[in-house]
Protein backbone atom coordinates (compact mmCIF):
# COMPACT_ATOMS: atom_id res chain seq x y z
CA UNK A 1 0.00 0.00 0.00
CA UNK A 2 1.42 3.59 -0.86
CA UNK A 3 0.74 6.94 -0.94
CA UNK A 4 2.23 8.99 -3.64
CA UNK A 5 2.31 13.03 -2.88
CA UNK A 6 2.94 15.38 -5.80
CA UNK A 7 3.35 18.94 -4.45
CA UNK A 8 5.39 21.68 -6.14
CA UNK A 9 7.36 19.20 -8.18
CA UNK A 10 8.52 16.92 -5.35
CA UNK A 11 7.18 13.77 -5.27
CA UNK A 12 7.41 11.26 -2.53
CA UNK A 13 6.01 7.78 -1.34
CA UNK A 14 4.55 6.67 1.81
CA UNK A 15 4.78 2.83 1.49
CA UNK A 16 3.26 0.41 3.84
CA UNK A 17 4.36 -3.09 2.76
CA UNK A 18 3.39 -6.34 4.66
CA UNK A 19 3.22 -10.00 2.91
CA UNK A 20 -0.40 -10.69 3.36
CA UNK A 21 -1.58 -13.76 1.65
CA UNK A 22 -5.05 -14.59 2.42
CA UNK A 23 -4.59 -11.81 5.47
CA UNK A 24 -5.10 -9.51 2.44
CA UNK A 25 -8.49 -8.74 2.49
CA UNK A 26 -9.23 -8.01 5.95
CA UNK A 27 -6.02 -5.98 6.50
CA UNK A 28 -6.07 -4.04 3.04
CA UNK A 29 -8.45 -1.05 4.21
CA UNK A 30 -7.07 -0.67 7.41
CA UNK A 31 -3.73 -0.01 5.77
CA UNK A 32 -5.23 2.57 3.09
CA UNK A 33 -6.15 4.38 6.57
CA UNK A 34 -2.43 3.25 7.91
CA UNK A 35 -0.97 5.03 5.21
CA UNK A 36 -3.15 8.18 4.92
CA UNK A 37 -2.90 8.76 8.54
CA UNK A 38 0.81 8.53 8.49
CA UNK A 39 1.16 10.97 5.59
CA UNK A 40 -1.50 13.11 7.40
CA UNK A 41 -3.55 13.01 4.16
CA UNK A 42 -7.35 13.15 4.05
CA UNK A 43 -9.48 10.42 1.62
CA UNK A 44 -11.13 12.78 -0.15
CA UNK A 45 -7.70 15.11 -0.94
CA UNK A 46 -6.62 12.08 -3.28
CA UNK A 47 -6.61 12.43 -7.01
CA UNK A 48 -6.87 8.74 -8.45
CA UNK A 49 -6.36 5.35 -7.19
CA UNK A 50 -3.76 2.75 -8.80
CA UNK A 51 -4.30 -0.89 -8.24
CA UNK A 52 -1.56 -3.99 -9.08
CA UNK A 53 -4.13 -5.28 -12.19
CA UNK A 54 -1.96 -8.40 -12.81
CA UNK A 55 -1.09 -10.67 -14.39
CA UNK A 56 -0.87 -12.57 -11.28
CA UNK A 57 -2.83 -14.28 -8.13
CA UNK A 58 -6.64 -14.19 -9.34
CA UNK A 59 -7.69 -14.29 -5.72
CA UNK A 60 -5.83 -11.44 -5.27
CA UNK A 61 -6.41 -9.36 -7.99
CA UNK A 62 -9.83 -9.52 -7.46
CA UNK A 63 -9.11 -8.26 -4.00
CA UNK A 64 -7.31 -5.03 -5.33
CA UNK A 65 -9.32 -4.51 -8.04
CA UNK A 66 -12.95 -4.80 -5.84
CA UNK A 67 -11.00 -2.35 -2.95
CA UNK A 68 -9.99 0.29 -5.57
CA UNK A 69 -13.50 0.20 -7.59
CA UNK A 70 -14.97 0.78 -4.40
CA UNK A 71 -12.89 3.80 -3.06
CA UNK A 72 -13.49 5.33 -6.78
CA UNK A 73 -17.06 4.79 -6.22
CA UNK A 74 -17.15 6.34 -2.70
CA UNK A 75 -14.87 9.07 -3.19
CA UNK A 76 -15.82 9.72 -7.33
CA UNK A 77 -12.17 9.28 -7.95
CA UNK A 78 -10.89 7.64 -11.19
CA UNK A 79 -8.73 4.38 -11.13
CA UNK A 80 -5.53 3.40 -12.56
CA UNK A 81 -5.23 -0.27 -13.46
CA UNK A 82 -1.09 -0.95 -13.14
CA UNK A 83 0.59 -3.64 -15.38
CA UNK A 84 2.31 -5.74 -12.64
CA UNK A 85 4.99 -6.89 -14.79
CA UNK A 86 5.71 -3.32 -15.92
CA UNK A 87 5.80 -2.29 -12.13
CA UNK A 88 8.92 -5.36 -11.72
CA UNK A 89 10.55 -4.44 -14.82
CA UNK A 90 10.35 -0.96 -13.20
CA UNK A 91 11.82 -1.73 -9.55
CA UNK A 92 14.24 -3.76 -11.83
CA UNK A 93 15.52 -1.06 -13.59
CA UNK A 94 15.40 1.37 -10.59
CA UNK A 95 17.76 -1.60 -8.44
CA UNK A 96 20.29 -1.36 -11.69
CA UNK A 97 21.31 2.34 -11.46
CA UNK A 98 20.49 3.12 -14.67
CA UNK A 99 18.04 5.68 -16.34
CA UNK A 100 16.98 3.62 -19.35
CA UNK A 101 17.05 -0.44 -19.95
CA UNK A 102 15.01 -3.24 -21.87
CA UNK A 103 13.77 -5.50 -19.08
CA UNK A 104 12.76 -8.85 -19.59
CA UNK A 105 10.46 -10.32 -17.05
CA UNK A 106 9.49 -13.57 -15.95
CA UNK A 107 7.20 -14.32 -13.23
CA UNK A 108 6.15 -17.46 -11.44
CA UNK A 109 2.57 -18.31 -12.78
CA UNK A 110 2.47 -21.89 -11.07
CA UNK A 111 1.17 -24.79 -12.75
CA UNK A 112 4.39 -25.29 -14.49
CA UNK A 113 4.04 -22.08 -16.54
CA UNK A 114 5.45 -18.37 -16.72
CA UNK A 115 3.92 -14.66 -17.04
CA UNK A 116 6.82 -13.44 -19.59
CA UNK A 117 6.85 -9.46 -20.45
CA UNK A 118 9.47 -7.40 -22.16
CA UNK A 119 9.42 -3.58 -21.75
CA UNK A 120 11.45 -0.18 -22.54
CA UNK A 121 11.57 1.77 -19.85
CA UNK A 122 13.03 4.94 -18.71
CA UNK A 123 13.52 6.87 -15.23
CA UNK A 124 13.65 10.16 -16.29
CA UNK A 125 10.35 12.10 -15.53
CA UNK A 126 10.28 14.15 -18.76
CA UNK A 127 9.63 11.32 -21.01
CA UNK A 128 7.49 8.36 -21.71
CA UNK A 129 8.16 6.43 -18.92
CA UNK A 130 7.96 2.62 -20.84
CA UNK A 131 6.49 0.75 -23.82
CA UNK A 132 5.67 -2.90 -23.91
CA UNK A 133 8.39 -5.17 -26.45
CA UNK A 134 6.75 -8.15 -25.90
CA UNK A 135 3.29 -8.26 -24.20
CA UNK A 136 2.32 -9.74 -20.94
CA UNK A 137 1.88 -13.45 -21.98
CA UNK A 138 1.87 -17.09 -20.21
CA UNK A 139 3.66 -19.57 -21.18
CA UNK A 140 4.88 -22.65 -20.22
CA UNK A 141 7.81 -23.24 -17.96
CA UNK A 142 9.36 -26.04 -20.71
CA UNK A 143 8.73 -23.75 -23.62
CA UNK A 144 10.59 -20.62 -22.32
CA UNK A 145 13.71 -20.03 -24.60
CA UNK A 146 11.31 -21.00 -28.02
CA UNK A 147 8.67 -19.44 -26.58
CA UNK A 148 10.36 -15.55 -26.42
CA UNK A 149 12.48 -16.66 -29.66
CA UNK A 150 8.61 -16.85 -31.30
CA UNK A 151 7.97 -13.48 -29.95
CA UNK A 152 11.30 -11.46 -29.68
CA UNK A 153 11.20 -7.84 -30.64
CA UNK A 154 12.90 -7.58 -34.39
CA UNK A 155 11.73 -10.93 -35.27
CA UNK A 156 8.58 -9.98 -36.83
CA UNK A 157 7.42 -6.85 -37.88
CA UNK A 158 9.34 -4.08 -35.78
CA UNK A 159 11.93 -2.65 -37.45
CA UNK A 160 15.28 -4.37 -36.79
CA UNK A 161 17.31 -1.60 -35.11
CA UNK A 162 15.04 -1.37 -32.40
CA UNK A 163 15.41 -5.31 -31.33
CA UNK A 164 17.40 -5.70 -28.15
CA UNK A 165 20.45 -7.47 -28.06
CA UNK A 166 20.11 -10.62 -25.28
CA UNK A 167 23.35 -9.68 -23.62
CA UNK A 168 21.83 -6.06 -22.83
CA UNK A 169 18.72 -7.13 -21.47
CA UNK A 170 18.63 -6.73 -17.91
CA UNK A 171 16.12 -9.85 -16.14
CA UNK A 172 13.16 -8.55 -14.00
CA UNK A 173 10.73 -10.44 -12.19
CA UNK A 174 10.86 -13.37 -9.48
CA UNK A 175 11.25 -16.86 -11.87
CA UNK A 176 15.12 -16.01 -12.80
CA UNK A 177 16.03 -17.29 -9.53
CA UNK A 178 13.06 -19.16 -7.99
CA UNK A 179 13.43 -21.41 -11.24
CA UNK A 180 16.62 -21.29 -12.50
CA UNK A 181 16.08 -19.12 -15.76
CA UNK A 182 19.04 -17.02 -15.48
CA UNK A 183 21.41 -19.91 -16.27
CA UNK A 184 19.50 -21.51 -19.13
CA UNK A 185 19.29 -18.32 -20.61
CA UNK A 186 23.07 -17.29 -20.36
CA UNK A 187 24.20 -20.72 -21.47
CA UNK A 188 21.49 -20.02 -24.77
CA UNK A 189 22.81 -17.11 -25.42
CA UNK A 190 26.22 -18.24 -24.42
CA UNK A 191 26.57 -15.16 -21.91
CA UNK A 192 28.00 -14.82 -18.41
CA UNK A 193 25.06 -14.99 -16.04
CA UNK A 194 24.45 -11.34 -15.54
CA UNK A 195 23.76 -10.28 -12.17
CA UNK A 196 20.13 -10.43 -10.47
CA UNK A 197 18.21 -7.66 -8.55
CA UNK A 198 17.95 -8.06 -5.00
CA UNK A 199 15.53 -10.98 -4.14
CA UNK A 200 13.26 -7.97 -1.67
CA UNK A 201 13.33 -6.17 -5.37
CA UNK A 202 11.70 -9.56 -7.35
CA UNK A 203 10.07 -10.95 -5.27
CA UNK A 204 6.77 -9.26 -5.38
CA UNK A 205 5.00 -6.08 -6.99
CA UNK A 206 6.00 -3.17 -4.09
CA UNK A 207 3.20 -0.52 -3.97
CA UNK A 208 6.02 2.72 -4.06
CA UNK A 209 6.80 1.29 -7.47
CA UNK A 210 3.10 0.87 -8.59
CA UNK A 211 2.35 4.54 -7.43
CA UNK A 212 5.59 6.14 -9.39
CA UNK A 213 3.96 4.00 -12.43
CA UNK A 214 0.36 5.48 -11.12
CA UNK A 215 1.49 8.97 -11.20
CA UNK A 216 3.10 9.08 -14.78
CA UNK A 217 -0.35 7.53 -16.18
CA UNK A 218 -2.42 9.34 -14.56
CA UNK A 219 -0.06 12.47 -15.93
CA UNK A 220 -0.69 11.22 -19.30
CA UNK A 221 -4.39 11.36 -18.72
CA UNK A 222 -4.64 7.13 -18.65
CA UNK A 223 -7.03 7.26 -15.86
CA UNK A 224 -10.62 5.50 -16.00
CA UNK A 225 -13.71 5.51 -14.49
CA UNK A 226 -14.29 3.15 -11.44
CA UNK A 227 -16.79 1.05 -13.54
CA UNK A 228 -14.30 0.24 -16.09
CA UNK A 229 -11.70 -1.05 -13.18
CA UNK A 230 -11.16 -5.06 -14.13
CA UNK A 231 -7.86 -6.95 -13.62
CA UNK A 232 -6.27 -8.38 -16.74
CA UNK A 233 -6.01 -11.62 -16.98
CA UNK A 234 -3.56 -13.58 -19.61
CA UNK A 235 -4.51 -16.84 -18.35
CA UNK A 236 -8.06 -18.52 -17.80
CA UNK A 237 -7.39 -22.05 -16.61
CA UNK A 238 -6.54 -21.71 -12.60
CA UNK A 239 -6.30 -25.10 -11.94
CA UNK A 240 -5.39 -28.58 -13.18
CA UNK A 241 -7.37 -31.68 -13.45
CA UNK A 242 -6.37 -34.89 -11.46
CA UNK A 243 -4.26 -36.27 -14.73
CA UNK A 244 -3.17 -32.78 -15.35
CA UNK A 245 -2.26 -32.79 -12.00
CA UNK A 246 -0.23 -36.25 -12.17
CA UNK A 247 2.05 -35.06 -15.47
CA UNK A 248 3.00 -31.79 -13.66
CA UNK A 249 4.68 -34.00 -10.56
CA UNK A 250 5.90 -36.20 -13.28
CA UNK A 251 7.69 -33.38 -14.85
CA UNK A 252 9.27 -32.03 -11.81
CA UNK A 253 10.27 -35.21 -10.66
CA UNK A 254 12.29 -35.78 -13.79
CA UNK A 255 13.93 -32.65 -13.86
CA UNK A 256 14.35 -33.11 -10.09
CA UNK A 257 16.91 -36.60 -11.47
CA UNK A 258 18.32 -34.84 -14.35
Amino acid sequence: MALHCHDAGIDESECLSERLGAEQSERILAMVREVCGGAGIALEEIDAIAFDAGPGSFTGLRIGCSVAQGLGFALRRPVLPIDALATLGWQRLRASGRVAADVLVANDARMDELYVAMYRLRLDAHAQWGEALIEPRVVARADFLPALAECWPGAGTRPEETAPLPEQVLPGGNAWRLLGLLDEWSAHHGLVPAPLAPASEQAYVRADALAEIALRDWRAGLAIDASAAAPRYVRDKVALDRDEQRALRLRRAQRADA
